[in-house]
């Protein structure tokens, strides 16, 4: 029996499809053996750890050094299949009777049933974690995907193509408290190839100690480093040291630039998890609109560019700029960092929602605790001024209003030893209450509350 290997028709599964993706490219697409395609993902998954073992040679009756090897990290968090080397026991301690092995078998049943992920009538198997990562014992929770309490049973094909999803996704490692998987996808599998081959290869073999996926930053967090990825990735596109002029115009044509047709659908998968003897999953998100993403990106660089401009500031660099805009919301707290409000805000911007709650608890609870609080970094205005008026659809009148009034509040409130003004009118619960405030404000600070502030409803 052959397994056929097809980019014509995708799965809809995004880890399956992925892993269709490499098989493709480095055996290209038609019939393949099933054992060939098993021995060059072991190839590829395996590795040596560079420490040494021992076993017992019935031969020649004596103990042989050999190479001790592993499932390649973070793999090894999923697969836990080891080999089947048979042991004895020497002198009471027991030994391997060959350089231990891993070996994966798909055990086919004969009967011919359709698979749970492609379709296809064809013998099965019941999928197993090394052929799925997200694959959980179905006595205890069902399984992840597509829920079947009897488990998930699929085709050699798809059993293959999920071992293979392995080497097709970035991570990024935060030391012992999170780890975070990326796996882009496209229902276009050609489409997939050329970014896989192009783009997410090319990052793959710049392996660094904490991942293979490219971040402007990172933190415990799902949504700020995926943020931090896809700001990295966007910044690609103008100006790349890694990826060649193909690569970079690949990645602009998926990502909606150019006069080409349509782009293809694209989404980012998510999961993040702690690292351990195995992975504990917490979190697992699908980002779809990378698209307008990506637009809002290029929209923020103009802004600060321009502000540049206005403020005769030379050689800014809007992507630095922009990255240090988001950076900013930490705080320290004894050896690291907390980065919630970092974290709420590209949750907030990566589903076009409203950032400006997150940014306002950051700078009660953060900056206005602080002995000497630093302002906000260059831009930091000007890019939530954007956001508000384009995504959230503001009014641009009233944003002007509401930041100058703003800062003029502030200025007094602070020379005047006001400071509880501004949490009043933080903590307004209702309009009556905020009016309230706000006519306080205008006695105790002597400053004229804008017409437009009174009208609000």
């Amino acid at each position: 029996m052959t397994v056929e290997i097809s980019l014509d028709h995708a799965t809809g599964n995004f880890w399956v499809d992925t892993g269709l993706v490499i098989l493709a490219q480095h055996f290209g697409e038609g019939s393949h053996e099933p054992d060939v395609v098993l021995q060059w993902l072991l190839q590829r998954l395996v590795q040596k750890t560079g420490k040494k073992g021992e076993y017992f040679d019935p031969n020649e009756k004596l103990l042989r050094e050999y190479e001790k090897v592993n499932w390649a990290y973070p793999s090894n968090l999923f697969i836990k299949v080891s080999g089947a080397t048979p042991k004895a026991k020497i002198d009471g301690k027991t030994y391997f009777l060959a350089p231990p092995t891993f070996e994966l078998k798909l055990n086919l049943g004969k009967k011919a049933e359709s698979c749970d992920l492609c379709g296809e009538k064809t013998p099965l198997t019941y999928a197993k974690m090394w052929m799925y990562a997200f694959v959980v014992d179905p006595q205890k929770f069902g399984t992840f995907y597509p829920g079947a309490k009897r488990g998930l049973r699929i085709c050699g094909r798809c059993a293959l193509a999920g071992l293979a999803g392995y080497l097709g996704w970035l991570w990024k490692a935060q030391g012992r408290d999170a780890i975070h998987f990326f796996v882009f996808y496209s229902p276009d599998l050609h489409e997939l190839q050329r970014l896989y081959r192009e783009v997410i290869q090319i990052f793959q073999l710049k392996q660094e100690g904490g991942g293979t996926a490219p971040v402007a930053f990172f933190g415990p967090y799902l949504h700020e480093t995926a943020l931090g990825l896809l700001l990295e990735l966007f910044s690609h596109v103008e100006k790349s040291e890694l990826l060649s002029e193909e690569g970079r115009a690949l990645l602009a044509s998926i990502l909606g630039e150019g006069p080409s047709k349509p782009p293809a659908p694209l989404s980012l998968y998510v999961i993040t998890g702690k690292p351990g003897q195995a992975f504990n999953m917490q979190q697992f998100q699908e980002f779809s609109h990378l698209h307008a993403l990506y637009q809002l990106h290029k929209r923020w660089k103009g802004v600060l560019q321009e502000l540049a401009e206005a403020r005769r500031i030379e050689n800014l660099q809007p992507h630095p700029a922009l990255t240090q805009v988001f950076w900013q919301f930490h705080v320290r707290r004894e050896r690291q960092y907390e980065t919630l409000w970092r974290d709420r805000i590209a949750w907030a911007v990566l589903e076009f929602q409203d950032p400006f709650p997150f940014i306002e608890s950051f700078l009660f609870e953060v900056r206005a605790r602080e002995k000497n609080p630093q302002p906000f970094v260059f831009g930091t205005l000007e890019v939530f001024e954007h956001y508000a008026r384009e995504v959230l659809e503001m009014d641009e009148q009233l944003l002007r209003t509401l930041s100058g009034f703003g800062h003029n509040l502030g200025n007094k409130a602070q020379e005047s030893n006001e400071m509880g003004l501004l949490y009043a009118l933080r903590n307004a619960r209702n309009a009556d209450e905020f009016f309230r405030v706000l006519n306080d404000i205008q006695f105790r600070l002597e400053l004229t509350v804008p017409e437009d502030l009174l009208s609000i409803r």
